[in-house]
């Protein structure tokens, strides 16, 4: 027996032209899976909540949508979200004890769903809320005593946001939004994500992948402005302006962007004012209490995540209507007659005199692309940021501006003594232990010197520049060319050139009067490479790969000095 409804598709003009049927105040839409009970199979639709109905569409080969069933809210009897965290439904029982099951595209996207409809039939069915806690007192009634299990709606909506976030991660609990939105990337390209919104986060995720962890997320009490973008004439885009991103997200419709809208801007002012207040309590605390020292680790990491991403990228100054006229620090109004307006040269963005007191810093970015070596003025933040990752590698020059080597000479030289440096160690660290840990030791703590010669910190960079850098470098490869000259087994482990073979001894952290393979890693003299002439091992390399049947064709059994004289090098003579 099923319980589905037929109800008539359209409707036809006196031209005989058919008009679907329209739902006005639509509450909530998207696609769904629905299926009637356990056994039966799911079937992809179009949903639509109305303050009344619970429409379903159809989808035909075309795309085309026909109206395929309608629900009255008032013949709901419970709702229910069953499932975990990574796998979540809603469960529904209507009048005559039938069960409608829906399932979204993500677990938030069913939360959603499950909480729309409780709020939608509770304000439908007044006697709702009576009728459940009947229910749910009744000794009869067996299937309602693990209703707390099942998470089932009759207490309150955010009951349905508490229960089922307990076995979730700290970030994903108190979830205020969720759904499919899709980012204008930097292909220019439109890309589906979907997006959490909790009390404290804005969580960007790979569709279908809520157990991975986020591609994006931002800290909601610093999100700066939330706007509309009238982008290509489109309705429904609107920018989430953070200090160190711009989203520009696209809703379904222009309904569905402005209540993300309304959503993100009460998440920001409530987090913000959660803030203040936290702070106004904590002002009269001692220092050393706990509370103090946690506040200031949460700003710290605050700061750290927003400017880390634009750490080697050129500030753009996006103007003070980007910011609504506001501090990109304290949110103070800023600008016009509110007060000057300081620029930012990390992040480019606007602060209050309180926030930029003209503070100079060197830039990363300016110096990975311009080689500008000058400092420039920076707000409190982006000083205290720069501080706390001065020492610490993260830019790579071959990744950002491999061209820098060409126009840079102090680089250039560094990058040349760290390769050699990169060789030495492979002597060193295959001697004894003792040699090796001294020059741990001389080198201390950024061995990331000997291993990748193309990574440098902002203290590194100003040591560069400073013409600090290279001397200390040098003193490191004076000991340990000292040590493998004199080192019976280091000694041993030189090389022949194998285009002259006249038996000196070469070694590739000379690098002034030898040349490496870069295929093989033998060594030459840097004359002797210069011809131009294949690398003679590479060559008996390529020769071995040769298969037996290559070498039957040249006869070698029976003319052995013949075979030879085919792969004789032109430089045998030299």
């Amino acid at each position: 027996m099923t319980y589905w409804t037929r109800p008539r598709l359209s409707s036809q003009d006196m031209l005989g032209q058919e008009h679907k049927q329209t739902f006005p105040n639509i509450l909530k839409k998207g696609y769904l899976e629905i299926r009637k009970n356990h056994d039966s199979y799911w079937q992809s639709c179009y949903a639509e909540l109305s303050p009344y109905n619970l429409n379903f569409y159809s989808l035909d080969s075309s795309g085309n949508q026909n109206l395929y069933a309608t629900y009255q809210l008032s013949h709901f009897q419970s709702i229910s979200v069953l499932g975990n965290l990574e796998a979540r439904m809603v469960d529904t029982v209507l009048y005559d004890n039938s069960q409608l099951q829906l399932k979204a595209e993500s677990p938030w996207e069913a939360l959603d769903w499950g909480q729309k409809l409780w709020e939608v039939v509770h304000a439908a069915v007044p006697n709702y809320m009576a009728r459940q806690e009947e229910k749910a007192n009744s000794p009869g009634l067996g299937h309602h005593v693990d209703c707390a299990q099942n998470h089932c709606l009759q207490k309150k909506s955010s009951g349905l946001l508490a229960s089922p976030v307990l076995d979730s991660p700290k970030q994903y609990q108190n979830i205020l939004k969720s759904g499919t939105l899709y980012r204008l990337t930097v292909q220019n390209n439109w890309k589906a994500f979907t997006f959490v919104l909790s009390k404290a986060y804005l969580m960007a995720f790979h569709p279908g992948k809520l157990d991975e962890d986020p591609l994006l997320s931002y800290n909601v009490d610093v999100c700066l402005a939330v706007q509309t973008d009238n982008l290509d004439g489109c309705d429904s885009c609107f920018q989430v302006i953070f200090p160190q991103d711009v989203l520009r997200l696209r809703a379904e419709t222009r309904q569905r962007a402005q209540e993300w809208m309304e959503a993100l801007k009460t998440a920001a002012n409530a987090a913000r004012s959660s803030e203040q207040n936290l702070q106004v309590t904590l002002r009269n605390k001692p220092k050393d209490q706990l509370g103090g020292h946690e506040l200031r680790k949460n700003k710290r990491q605050s700061v750290t995540t927003s400017f880390l991403s634009i750490l080697t990228t050129l500030s753009l100054e996006r103007g003070l209507t980007a910011q609504s006229f506001k501090c990109a620090g304290c949110q103070r109004p800023i600008g016009l007659s509110n007060g000057k307006a300081k620029v930012c040269n990390y992040s480019g963005w606007y602060y209050c005199s309180s926030c930029h007191v003209d503070d100079s810093f060197l830039i990363p970015a300016r110096i990975v692309h311009n080689w500008d070596t000058s400092k420039y003025k920076v707000s409190k933040q982006a000083k205290e940021f720069l501080e706390y990752v001065y020492e610490e590698p993260l830019i790579d020059i071959q990744q950002e501006n491999p061209m820098l080597y060409l126009h840079a000479e102090p680089l250039a030289t560094v990058a040349r003594l760290r390769q050699r440096l990169k060789s030495l160690r492979a002597y060193l660290f295959s001697c004894r232990a003792a040699v090796a840990e001294d020059l741990r030791r001389r080198i201390f703590p950024r061995e990331y010197l000997l291993q990748q010669i193309h990574l440098y910190s902002l203290a590194d960079l100003q040591q560069v520049i400073e013409g600090k850098l290279a001397p200390f470098l040098g003193k490191v490869i004076k000991f340990a060319t000292a040590h493998v000259y004199s080192c019976s087994l280091c000694s041993q482990k030189g090389f022949i050139c194998e285009i002259c073979n006249n038996g000196e001894i070469l070694y590739p952290f000379e690098d002034i009067s030898t040349s490496r393979c870069e295929s093989c890693g033998s060594v030459f003299h840097s004359e002797c490479k210069e011809k131009s002439v294949p690398c003679p091992r590479c060559v008996r390399r390529e020769l071995q790969k040769k298969q037996k049947s290559f070498w039957r064709q040249l006869n070698v059994d029976e003319s052995l000095e013949e075979a030879c004289t085919m792969f004789e090098l032109s430089y045998q003579n030299t």
